[in-house]
């Protein structure tokens, strides 16, 4: 509830209707010539963008306004308040009044009006309908019994006088007081029938604009999904199957037509605005429902560009992921082989990922070297899963897959020439295993590039799932 929030919470939801398109309409300084123009060339429905720019240059020059038609247009759109669109079927510019300016046009259309519901059948007609909802959610079983009873005789009198002939004036005050009512209701239900379209168009708006970093695209797309869901549990959404299911049903559709022609018929010194309205009602509410089709198009446009981006900067986090663990096999054999310093190879990538490039050795003394020392530091060893690369993944994963279980030192043994690479490849696809690796170690083999083997101590790790070549490390 408003009166339960904050200072400054009321004052930033203020904030916002005041930016938006329909408060900044009502409070243009040439509102009463927008008002004007709007009401008489788009209030009944779309319009070609030709045929309004002859029309509103036309009422211009009338009013002494020399302002392009055409200008008018694109200004109005800009703000908000006008959609310009390409129809499909004409392959031309159509023009039709957005949900905020219908919003802001109806306030103006009342305050002209002076619509007011207290009229003289105004409290009958709100006791009769408070009682009913009342029945309908009380438990008292005498009160409804006799509700039932009561609405029971009216019928059968009513049933009685008009197979005798007795059919009694009807009060026309209060005929025209409920049709005044549901005119007023039908000229707001036009405009709020588009409510759920514009819920799904804001929940989509943010999606164009542009996206830093990871977290940003995930908050991003946990918003999309929270308005979303708002969106399909709000009325509007219910408002828009309930028209839908009425407008297609022929059966109630005649029913409804036949009903406010009768009703216009009987009721002549009815206001012609709101007789328009109800006349005009299920082409207007077409509109507005075709409006809302158009909006989710939109919608799923962005969407899909929105995954598309979010596809791509995944692929650019897994780059970055890779060349991390470049860096860290780079660093790792510097300071634990017993060869020389390395030259590193690092090729230019393409704007697709293809290759990680190669790590190449550079021998340039080949006497006995020095005993190597034991490595200082914590290295992360499941970073190396990226060295996928640069062996033959596939063929390791194959051999392991289908001898498990089996240790880490028999599966280095069993190939035939194994490198450090391999070694390392395989110790990482270990440390993934689910259980836990015995506290010894093994020393295995494995050749050098200078063609001499050489030793190194490997935990006592078992695989015992099937490897999954492509996995993120």
């Amino acid at each position: 509830m408003d009166d339960q929030l904050s200072a400054a919470d009321l004052l930033e939801r203020n904030r916002e209707l005041q930016a938006s398109p329909t408060v900044r309409l009502l409070s243009a300084t040439n509102l009463s010539l927008y008002a004007a123009l709007m009401d008489r060339h788009l209030s009944g429905g779309v319009v070609a963008e030709t045929e309004l720019v002859v029309r509103l240059e036309r009422d211009l020059a009338d009013l002494g306004d020399d302002q392009p038609g055409l200008a008018l247009v694109k200004s109005w759109a800009s703000q908000g308040w006008l959609h310009r669109i390409v129809d499909d079927r004409t392959d031309q510019n159509v023009c039709y009044l957005t949900q905020d300016a219908r919003r802001a046009l109806d306030f103006l259309r009342g305050m002209r009006r002076q619509d007011t519901i207290a009229t003289g059948g105004s409290i009958t007609g709100i006791a009769g309908r408070l009682k009913q909802v009342a029945i309908k959610v009380g438990n008292d079983p005498a009160r409804i019994r006799k509700s039932i009873e009561a609405e029971i005789d009216a019928l059968r009198r009513e049933l009685d006088e008009l197979e005798a002939g007795e059919r009694p004036e009807p009060d026309v005050t209060d005929a025209y007081d409920e049709a005044r009512a549901i005119a007023l209701q039908m000229e707001r239900l036009i405009t709020d029938i588009g409510q759920y379209g514009t819920m799904i168009e804001q929940a989509t708006a943010a999606l164009d604009e542009p996206i830093d970093s990871n977290l940003a695209y995930r908050d991003r797309q946990r918003q999309m999904y929270a308005d979303y869901q708002a969106a399909w549990d709000s009325q509007g959404r219910d408002s828009h199957r309930a028209f839908l299911r009425l407008i297609n049903d022929p059966d109630q559709r005649a029913e409804f037509e036949a009903d406010v022609a009768a009703v216009a018929g009987a009721l002549p010194h009815l206001d012609p605005a709101l007789r328009r309205v109800m006349a005009g009602f299920f082409e207007l509410v077409g509109q507005q429902i075709d409006e809302v089709e158009r909006i989710q198009q939109r919608c799923a446009q962005r969407v899909k560009r929105f995954t598309a981006f979010g596809t791509l900067e995944q692929s650019r986090g897994i780059a970055r992921q890779l060349n991390e663990a470049i860096g860290a096999a780079r660093t790792l054999l510097k300071t634990s082989l017993t060869d020389s310093r390395l030259d590193l190879e690092l090729p230019l990538a393409r704007h697709a990922i293809s290759s990680v490039g190669a790590l190449s050795f550079k021998i340039g003394d080949l006497s006995n070297p020095k005993p190597a020392k034991p490595a200082e530091g914590d290295v992360d060893l499941a970073s190396f899963a990226a060295l996928t690369t640069q062996v033959d993944a596939a063929a390791m994963a194959e051999m392991i897959n289908d001898a498990l279980p089996m240790s880490l030192p028999d599966a280095v043994a069993k190939l035939d020439n194994a490198y450090l690479g391999h070694v390392i490849v395989l110790w990482s696809w270990a440390l993934k295993q689910p259980q836990e690796t015995a506290g010894e170690s093994t020393t295995v083999r494995f050749r050098s590039l200078d063609g001499r083997d050489r030793e190194i101590a490997v935990p006592n790790a078992t695989f015992t799932e099937p490897i999954t070549v492509g996995a993120a490390p």
